[in-house]
């Protein structure tokens, strides 16, 4: 049985087992040794509340740095383009507000929603933005620092 793997014989076993028993006789099965999981844990999406909280610390120029790089999948290499938004939003006209909206999606590893932006007098924008699960966390990814660097003249 060279080249089968103990998970598809597992699934051989089964496939009999269910088939003999659809025929009405007695089966008896071993249990078949598990394959190792090798899937990375998932935790569920976030709320546009928890996304817009994890943002709010990035943009904010007087938390410490290290916990501002926490939330980025690059780190610190991330905080210029946040550094350059925390500057422009402490100047930014008082009716300047961000958000993030859904709906959040999920696909593996990577969680998707929008970044609203609005000023009174113009139309709303949309960015798209993107966290990737790191190790158990939401972080930030490369695609959407550059995304938002970009919209303030910081670039990637």
């Amino acid at each position: 049985m060279i080249g089968i793997s103990r998970k598809t014989l597992g699934a051989i076993a089964v496939a009999a087992a269910t088939l003999t028993g659809a025929i009405g006789t007695v089966v008896t099965t071993t249990v078949a040794e598990a394959a190792p999981l090798v899937t990375p844990l998932r935790t569920n999406a976030l709320s546009t509340g928890e996304l817009r909280a994890k943002l709010a610390v990035v943009f904010n120029a007087r938390a410490p740095r290290a916990v501002r790089a926490a939330e980025l999948e690059t780190g610190e290499a991330g905080l210029p383009a946040f550094d350059r938004a925390a500057a422009l939003i402490a100047i930014a006209p008082a009716s300047w507000r961000w958000d993030v909206v859904g709906p959040v999606s999920v696909d593996g590893d990577v969680l998707y929603a929008k970044l609203l932006t609005s000023t009174a007098g113009y139309e709303p924008w949309t960015f798209d933005v993107s966290w990737r699960q790191v190790n158990g966390t939401w972080k930030l990814t490369q695609e959407s620092v550059c995304t938002i660097g970009n919209f303030v003249g910081a670039g990637c």
